[in-house]
């Protein structure tokens, strides 16, 4: 889906689909980065095939923070907004092909468009939402209710994302999770 037919669909029925601001369309490789850890982010990703991660560098390993899918909006947003190097980095887990927007167009966009802010705003709280039930699905559930959580919600991770970042992002060994899917298919 294009952002245009996401706009459409989720933002404004009556959307005309003259966009507010430039996009670019890119292929991106598999494991290719599109932020890395210190750099300053300009951008905003629409995405409309593939799958990619946010990964943070934690004091022993490297940890997932989040998976997004096809029609999302993602970029390392604390970079982004406070303009300061990027504390994330940001792989394609699959090939993806994907819509840039640069943030100055996006920000210049806001003052004229009453679509480019529903846009904005709408997305802001969906991010918000998705990082409120992953906080508490972090403090309150364990491993399996996790991982039944996101296999529910997202069924292709099972098919498209590798076991051992399945797990990083569950913030669990490799093993526990192949434990706890013994257990589930048992």
């Amino acid at each position: 889906m294009k952002i245009e037919e996401y706009i459409k669909n989720n933002v404004d029925k009556r959307f005309d689909g003259n966009l507010p601001f430039k996009t670019v369309n890119k292929t991106v490789k598999k494991k290719s980065i599109l932020t890395d850890f210190g750099q300053f982010e300009s951008k905003i990703y629409f995405l409309n095939k593939g799958i990619v991660q946010v990964e943070i560098d934690s004091s022993k390993e490297i940890r997932i923070l989040d998976f997004f899918f096809e029609n999302s909006f993602f970029s390392s947003y604390s970079s982004l907004l406070n303009q300061t190097a990027s504390d994330v980095r940001i792989r394609a887990v699959t090939e993806c092909d994907v819509e840039i927007i640069e943030y100055s167009d996006l920000q210049q966009s806001y003052e004229n468009s009453l679509i480019a802010n529903k846009l904005g705003r709408l997305e802001t709280e969906k991010l918000y939402l998705k990082r409120v039930l992953r906080e508490k699905m972090l403090l309150t559930e364990n491993a399996k209710d996790n991982y039944l959580l996101l296999t529910t919600k997202y069924p292709e991770v099972i098919k498209r994302i590798p076991l051992k970042d399945i797990a990083k992002y569950l913030g669990i060994t490799p093993e526990s999770l192949s434990r706890i899917r013994k257990k589930l298919i048992s």
